[in-house]
């Protein structure tokens, strides 16, 4: 679960900082539906989300710059990265295929995939910042913060960009697979202790409180 803590009675969010080699720090920690617009300019698919379950976000925050007309220290933040956790769709066919629902009801299968599971809809991060793994870190983040059993991710340029694999998700090929389809990918939160602190390797920093 999110360690997160009330203040005032509002809910406020963790927030982790990510080690890089930038004079800068990376801070990472849960956004909204205005940080992906940020970079949806950068992903392969036009369309937005259709839905919205959580979002994570990467902003780099410049320490030390000094403001015009002033000898002021100020701070500059941008985002650099997003993933997007959607509410999934209630048919797919690999999915039902690898868990098995072909055998339930109609009504106990919507019922399954509504409670169990979740679906990664968007990774995007700025390309001034790519080859920091920070792809990586945001899957393993919202692998580690979901709460249902099963995080599943599709991805047109699955074989090419494997970084779905590399944050611990399992590719999963499924016999008789029309071809064309998607990388189907699929990871079982129960199987894997539910990534503990340890697990999930970033200690808290700060909190913030996140207006949706």
């Amino acid at each position: 679960m999110v360690a997160t803590k009330a203040v005032g009675g509002l809910r406020w969010w963790p927030v982790y900082r990510i080690p890089s080699f930038l004079s800068g720090r990376l801070l990472l920690y849960r956004g909204s539906k205005r940080d992906y617009e940020e970079l949806s300019r950068f992903h392969y698919l036009p369309k937005r989300p259709a839905t919205w379950a959580e979002v994570w976000v990467v902003r780099y925050e410049e320490d030390g710059v000094r403001g015009e007309g002033s000898g002021a220290r100020v701070e500059r933040s941008r985002t650099v990265g997003v993933g997007v956790l959607s509410y999934p769709t209630l048919s797919h066919w690999e999915r039902e295929a690898v868990l098995g629902l072909t055998r339930l009801s109609d009504q106990a299968r919507v019922r399954f995939v509504n409670e169990q599971v979740r679906t990664i809809s968007r990774v995007v991060v700025h390309p001034t910042f790519r080859s920091l793994g920070l792809a990586r870190v945001l899957v393993r983040c919202m692998l580690h913060h979901c709460p249902t059993r099963y995080v599943e991710a599709m991805a047109v340029m699955g074989r090419a960009h494997p970084f779905f694999e590399l944050a611990g998700m399992k590719r999963v090929e499924v016999e008789a697979m029309p071809e064309g389809r998607p990388v189907y990918y699929l990871y079982d939160r129960k199987s894997r202790g539910q990534g503990g602190e340890g697990e999930w390797g970033y200690s808290i920093c700060d909190y913030r409180f996140v207006a949706r």
